[in-house]
């Protein structure tokens, strides 16, 4: 009921009593249309920055932790409820905005001769700013928003009220609140429910765990505005407002949003806990922040596989970069300089034109891609070098130095395994640089051989014997794990196995060798 600037509510009381605090409930029914006058959800505009939502996700307590109002599902509960035969059961759940806790008045009815009813009225009192109001929404914000458009039909809203004169309802306990009931039970946007989860330290974001550590980092990264008096080039850039779009650094590419940077750190970063070289979630903002504009001022040009765009864009090299400055940090400690580092690595002369040669990172090539980027990034930011035979990371990617591990056993006078191989028993077969076909010359004794591939440039390998594809005991997986020869086989082979070999390397490229094993020598 409504009079004047205040909204009358008949309630029944109950309470909840755990960990020695009481918190008392309030349950009944409103009009829509005079409940959305003193009523709105605590929720973030589909305008505000990304750096002000990370600001207030180290900043709690959060007051702006929902998501904007859907129209769509406004209007679809709008049309549904203004017609006959439709009620809404499901209530509503609201709360006492903390800042307006003198805006509400409550007292238990009493009968005619003062016998208490054990309903109570509270009154709401109007706040005379409308984007200010007493009461807040946590759960059902859509409904309240719906029922008050109808035209025809005016249902009853079912509602529960939580208010306490003994300031129980903090607005870090009401957003808990909304976080374990939302989080848990509707599909938020995967952006917003991480960062509520991490707010109020739900589910894998317990407090210090990695998660919680690599979601720190990036709200850091992305609400700090210098470091070491250079501007941070992530500055507000890190999507943790899902209703704003996805938005690259300068000059270009880097775009993350906050759960898939968050999981990148962690996986690459904070899952190393225990290591000595372990900096903290601000150090770590700082150095990839730093590492960025050493990047930024080392690689230049629209045709960078980092900056570029359309085909020269290389999405893969932009996480994998920063997979291998986590790799560094670990191995290596903090640079005194990222350009020198990035030098070292000989960034300043590599040609990061890489469209003319890549010819696909997506399906099944992708995953490839991504993987054998991520590997090579590690790896030469890990030694702070490049495997013998490299030059760049580019070469590095396209194959260079890269080679199968042949290693086998003699047989004895005993028709047994020699198992004592010296360290001379295993040959290197080059699959990137040399002649397309060649020969690799073993002792005649040679009665086992495993063929691997100890190289991080190097993606899925195929393998067959020349005219016989489909025989599964020299494919691969059969070397790999290490194949027995018995006599009879090699007399029926002449003592030569010849092997076509097909290597996946980035960009969905391949490697094709055909290798000749002679068991003459």
């Amino acid at each position: 009921m409504t009079i004047d600037n205040q909204l009358r509510l008949i309630c029944q009381k109950d309470i909840i009593i755990t960990g020695g605090v009481t918190y008392p409930i309030f349950i009944g029914f409103v009009n829509s249309k005079e409940l959305i006058k003193v009523a709105n959800a605590p929720s973030f505009e589909p305008s505000t920055p990304n750096s002000d939502i990370a600001r207030e996700v180290l900043e709690p307590p959060t007051k702006h932790w929902q998501r904007p109002l859907i129209q769509e599902n406004v209007i679809a509960i709008r049309d549904r409820f203004d017609t006959d035969g439709e009620i809404m059961p499901n209530p509503i759940l609201l709360a006492v905005n903390p800042d307006l806790e003198s805006s509400i008045n409550l007292s238990e009815q009493s009968t005619a001769s003062g016998v208490k009813t054990g309903l109570w009225e509270v009154i709401v009192n109007k706040n005379s700013n409308n984007d200010i109001k007493p009461l807040w929404i946590i759960d059902g914000q859509h409904r309240v928003k719906g029922l008050s458009e109808t035209t025809r039909n005016n249902p009853p809203l079912p509602f529960v009220l939580l208010h306490s004169t003994e300031q129980v309802y903090l607005p870090s306990t009401l957003a808990k609140i909304f976080a374990q009931v939302t989080t848990m039970a509707k599909a938020l946007n995967p952006i917003h429910h991480a960062w509520m989860q991490y707010v109020f330290k739900l589910g894998k974001y317990a407090p210090d765990s990695v998660d919680w550590k690599a979601m720190t980092t990036v709200a850091l990264l992305c609400s700090t505005q210098m470091f070491e008096n250079k501007p941070n080039l992530f500055y507000s850039k890190i999507q943790f407002n899902p209703e704003l779009p996805l938005s690259p650094i300068s000059p270009g590419g880097f775009e993350f949003d906050a759960k898939y940077l968050q999981e990148l750190i962690r996986d690459k970063y904070f899952k190393n806990l225990g290591h000595e070289n372990i900096l903290s979630e601000k150090e770590l903002a700082e150095q990839i922040a730093l590492a960025i504009h050493a990047l930024k001022d080392t690689v230049r040009g629209e045709s960078s596989a980092f900056f570029g765009t359309g085909n020269f864009q290389q999405k893969y090299f932009r996480d994998s970069f920063l997979a291998g400055v986590c790799a560094y940090l670990i191995s290596m400690g903090k640079p005194r300089n990222w350009v020198d580092v990035l030098h070292e690595l000989e960034f300043h002369t590599t040609d990061w034109d890489v469209s003319t040669w890549v010819n696909s990172t997506g399906g099944s090539a992708g995953t490839i891609s991504k993987n054998l980027a991520y590997d090579c990034f590690e790896k030469v930011f890990e030694l702070g070098g490049f495997p013998e035979g490299v030059n760049n990371l580019c070469d590095y990617l396209q194959g260079k130095g890269s080679y199968l591990l042949i290693e086998y056993k003699l047989i004895g006078s005993d028709n047994e395994l020699i198992n004592r191989r010296t360290p001379d028993q295993s040959r290197k077969f080059n699959l990137a640089e040399g002649v397309k076909k060649s020969t690799v010359n073993l002792p005649r004794d040679t009665r086992w051989i495993k063929i691997s591939s100890p190289c991080e440039n190097i993606g899925p390998i195929e393998m067959s014997r020349e005219g016989h594809k489909y025989v599964k005991d020299y494919q691969f997986a059969s070397f790999k794990r290490g194949k027995r020869f018995e006599d009879k086989e090699l007399r029926e082979l002449k003592n030569a196995l010849t092997l076509e070999i097909k290597a996946e390397i980035y960009g969905d490229n391949q490697l094709v060798k055909q290798l000749t094993i002679k068991f003459d020598e």
